[in-house]
């Protein structure tokens, strides 16, 4: 007679693996994960609806709550949606602020990242070092928009403020001391045994499974694919800048890490391309438009940009009244979380949170 050794287990919604409200519902045999049901909805608060129910304008701070870890990507993505609708040409001088902003936002997002990811696996000490570091972008971000969290910045035709006189030597200290954090905790975890022990070789999404799921960002570009909505479809001036597009083919957690620790420093260089453009207009120049159409025009738009987590955009409806008809969220993490459960079967529970950290949710546009 056999003995069964099967048993349900859940993780979450309140876990500290979870990185938000959703549960992971295993089967186990051991240790061993032998079958796994990802169940979302704990957060949902109906972000489409309310959008629908507000003014265009009313809408970007709303936006900004989507996911508080780059608040600043979504506020963007959706007032360059509405920018189609109206069909507006935004000043020279916002679109290389937007880009500027964009990517700082980027770098803080992937510094959160990295302290997460590092703690769910067991490096404590890397909760200090990339923290530290997003601390610096934030303080450069709050310069610029007088926010460090949740910033409401970009607006309908421009953006909200204009550069400090002393923002490029700050940038120039700012970047300097990142640098020095940054390959800091390099150091601390890739000459850690331990880390590449438990990343190497576990979660592997191979190209054609990651494209049949539709991931997108990291995710994606972890798995040999060389997709950036920055070079694919380029927005805000991006088609002016040069830079790489950092893959790796593995598709395993630790390729994944790797491919977002080089896109920092990709922004880095981003951020200076931008800046030189933006020393290139005259400081008279405007960074948003005076005036705005009473009345948005009738039609769609579906409009995208490279958020921290892949393809953030947003189709709208419009009917010609001030608020939009319908709205629709293009979330990269809903995208990203559907070969979760492939590829946690199989595996330990212990490799549980090293490949949902490679994946890098949030559980705020997951649910929307």
């Amino acid at each position: 007679m056999s003995e069964k050794t099967e048993m349900n287990l859940f993780m979450g919604p309140q876990h500290p693996a979870m990185h938000g409200l959703w549960s992971l519902r295993l089967t186990i045999d051991g240790e061993t994960v032998i079958d796994a049901d990802a169940q979302i909805g704990y957060l949902h608060r109906g972000y489409e609806k309310l959008l629908t129910n507000r003014s265009f304008e009313q809408g970007v701070p709303i936006t900004d709550r989507l996911c508080y870890v780059e608040s600043h990507s979504w506020s963007t993505s959706y007032v360059h949606s509405i920018e189609g609708i109206y069909d507006l040409e935004v000043p020279e001088k916002a679109n290389w602020l937007r880009v500027i902003t964009l990517e700082l936002q980027r770098i803080a997002s992937h510094c959160l990242w990295l302290a997460a990811m590092s703690v769910d696996i067991g490096a404590l000490t890397m909760l200090i070092y990339p923290m530290n570091a997003r601390e610096l972008i934030l303080s450069m971000l709050e310069d610029i928009t007088g926010a460090r969290l949740t910033y409401n910045y970009t607006k309908i035709g421009g953006v909200s403020a204009d550069l400090s006189p002393n923002f490029t030597r700050k940038m120039e200290s700012s970047f300097e001391e990142f640098n020095r954090l940054h390959y800091q905790f390099l150091d601390l975890l890739e000459e850690a045994q331990i880390f590449r022990i438990r990343t190497r070789g576990i979660g592997i999404l191979s190209k054609e499974d990651a494209l049949n799921y539709g991931t997108t960002g990291p995710v994606l570009r972890g798995s040999g694919v060389a997709s950036d909505i920055r070079k694919d479809d380029p927005y805000f001036g991006y088609d002016q800048l040069k830079f790489k597009i950092p893959i790796r083919t593995e598709g395993d957690s630790y390729a994944r890490y790797r491919v977002r620790i080089e896109e920092m420093q990709e922004s880095i260089n981003i951020c200076w391309q931008a800046l030189d453009k933006y020393n290139e207009l005259k400081s008279s120049d405007p960074f948003k438009l005076d005036k705005l159409p009473r009345r948005p025009n009738e039609g769609e738009v579906y409009r995208r940009i490279e958020s921290g987590r892949g393809e953030a955009g947003f189709y709208i409806l419009s009917d010609g009244k001030p608020q939009p008809y319908r709205v629709k969220i293009k979330s990269p993490v809903f995208n990203n979380l559907q070969p979760l459960t492939p590829l946690i079967i199989g595996g330990k529970i212990a490799d549980i949170p090293a490949i949902m950290g490679s994946i890098d949710l949030c559980v705020g546009d997951l649910d929307r």
